[in-house]
């Protein structure tokens, strides 16, 4: 990987070299660490969507939301839910079982909705691929809203509103599932907090851009969250005085809504949003224990699975591995690690009886959908450059392999590292305080990475018995080493790539570097 330096004008003013890596003037920094946000009703078919929601509610039919198992769709599910429990409309909602039914909208749930009474529905997190539906609805005389963010051909889609950030301004553009479904909560109910606090979880599981609307949503969700909306995603954190972040959320909530999708022979995933609509504080506590033993049980089982990966690795550019022990809800949860952990493409099937279903991770630069647009094998096959999910029958696996053999895997070029240089006397609390006021960062608004020379040692600490480090400079600031690769390169004078942040010990702030890379010589400063 190439990395690249830039230098300021003044390497010891924090505040100028973030002007320059983000191309800001102070009028926009400023703006950056504003959240308001955006005018839902400027999304197209928003007014028509609204209106055969009020149309439904002063007929007192009823509408069956429709959502998808990931914590994207749980989220979406549960903002239309609330949305329409406050004004009254009569509804209900269904998320497929991921490993029975898989995602989408499909014509047998159309079936069992029209034989209770269903004639309208509302998709979120899915629908525009879901063809077969569409001519149902149609067929049935039955109204349909898709509310998705998946990619689509207009062409194919037959419903009486299409709610999707692509037909919308660039204010939503990147908006996910549950964004969209909070664009058309926020016309019903414009100011409920919970709302934002779910979309918010739902564009961070979803690694969406931090940009435009889901900056706001990220940004003012965090902030309910934090002064006490939600109490079921409070009940969700490993400690009771944890922070709502992105990291934390990441790490901490998200898997544990994910679990109860991918476990989908163990548990109903429409309980899971069940248990964001509870109000009652016990009944929350109930729950959140029964959701940490299915995360806990998904833990264990990927642990396993991934112990078993390793085994049968045979030091190939594309590792395939499959197993009738892989859980066919998990195996995207190895196939990252893997990938991760060994640098190189992995696809990790699950053996059933006829076929094998699974899912392949990729690694930075190169892409998964371009290296097998020829190969024709696979039952079902998508996803993006970096992420697919795939079903093949049984005896085209050897097919696949020899695919795999036989194509040359190109990769594109080196992606390039930048960095700004930084003096160490460009870090003090109140400019780190400022910095991580810009936040949240994330795609497309990233930390920056900061390139800093001849750091003196006055403390060399070990931490968790060897395992990471922490080196304190002759300035205070603490830097932290979490690759043990890293560790044997501390010394006197080293350079180092790192990510700044504080840190708080004892009610004491403390600045701290978390380091990514080190640099065993002077590079060259652009």
């Amino acid at each position: 990987m190439e990395i690249k330096i830039h230098q300021c004008e003044n390497v010891s003013d924090l505040r100028e070299i973030i002007l320059a890596h983000y191309h800001l003037c102070l009028e926009d920094l400023e703006q950056l660490k504003k959240s308001e946000l955006g005018d839902p009703w400027t999304c197209t078919h928003m007014e028509s969507c609204i209106s055969i929601l009020k149309d439904i509610k002063e007929k007192k039919e009823k509408i069956l939301i429709c959502g998808d198992y990931d914590c994207d769709g749980i989220c979406a599910t549960a903002i239309l839910c609330k949305a329409f429990e406050a004004c009254q409309i009569e509804y209900g909602f269904y998320i497929p079982k991921r490993i029975e039914e898989g995602y989408g909208l499909h014509v047998d749930v159309l079936e069992k909705a029209l034989l209770k009474g269903y004639r309208n529905i509302i998709t979120v997190d899915n629908g525009v691929r879901s063809i077969e539906a569409m001519k149902f609805v149609k067929d049935h005389q039955m109204r349909l809203i898709i509310s998705d963010h998946h990619t689509f051909e207009m062409d194919q889609i037959d419903c009486d509103c299409l709610i999707h950030p692509f037909l919308a301004d660039d204010t939503f553009h990147n908006c996910c599932g549950a964004g969209m479904a909070l664009q058309i909560a926020r016309c019903l109910i414009p100011d409920n907090k919970e709302i934002v606090a779910l979309a918010a979880l739902a564009t961070i599981a979803d690694s969406m851009p931090v940009t435009r609307e889901n900056r706001n949503i990220i940004r003012k969700g965090i902030e309910y969250l934090n002064e006490g909306s939600m109490p079921a995603l409070h009940a969700l954190k490993n400690k009771p005085q944890d922070t709502f972040n992105i990291k934390m959320m990441s790490y901490t909530i998200i898997p544990k809504i994910n679990s109860m999708g991918r476990l989908s022979d163990r548990v109903n995933v429409n309980n899971a949003v069940r248990y964001l609509l509870l109000k009652d504080q016990n009944a929350i506590l109930n729950v959140a224990r029964q959701i940490n033993k299915i995360n806990d049980l998904r833990k264990e089982m990927s642990g396993e699975m991934e112990k078993i990966a390793n085994g049968e690795i045979k030091n190939v550019p594309f590792e395939v591995i499959a197993s009738h022990d892989f859980h066919e809800g998990i195996v995207g949860l190895v196939a990252s690690k893997m990938a991760s952990a060994h640098h190189r493409p992995f696809l990790v099937l699950s053996e059933l009886e006829n076929e094998y279903k699974g899912s392949m991770r990729s690694v930075e630069g190169f892409d998964l959908i371009r290296y097998f647009s020829d190969f024709d094998r696979f039952e079902r096959f998508g996803g993006h450059a970096q992420a697919a999910g795939v079903t093949i029958k049984k005896e085209n696996l050897e097919a696949l392999r020899n695919y795999i053999d036989t194509h040359e895997m190109i990769y594109e070029e080196n992606k390039i590292l930048e960095c700004e240089y930084a003096l160490e006397q460009a870090f003090s609390i109140q400019t780190v305080m400022e910095y991580m006021e810009l936040a949240p960062f994330g795609n497309g608004f990233e930390e920056i990475l900061f390139y800093i020379e001849n750091i003196q040692i006055r403390d060399k600490i070990s931490l968790a018995n060897g395992k990471y480090y922490k080196v304190i400079s002759t300035s205070g600031i603490e830097y932290l080493f979490f690759h043990p690769s890293l560790i044997p390169l501390i010394q006197d004078g080293m350079n180092i790539i790192g990510k700044v942040s504080l840190n708080e010990y004892r009610g004491q702030l403390h600045i701290c570097i978390v380091v990514e890379d080190v640099i065993m010589e002077n590079m060259y400063v652009q």
